[in-house]
């Protein structure tokens, strides 16, 4: 609901930016809503997420 409110308010003023600037705005405005979708606090960080991807190509190589 915000996002669509973020967007009615700003849009009447991107209208004379180019389209790479309207593009970009609702870029970083769609990555936000996203991201706010998510338990960042609570998700394992990148080394987690790789080292359990991977735990089956190392148990495979150890035999």
């Amino acid at each position: 609901m915000v996002v669509v409110l973020i967007i009615l308010y700003e849009w009447p003023r991107m209208k004379q930016n180019p389209k790479k600037d309207k593009m970009a705005f609702l870029t970083l405005l769609l990555t936000g809503l996203i991201l706010s979708m998510f338990n960042l606090p609570q998700m394992s960080g990148p080394t987690q997420w790789i080292e359990t991807l991977f735990r089956p190509f190392g148990e495979f190589m150890e035999k």
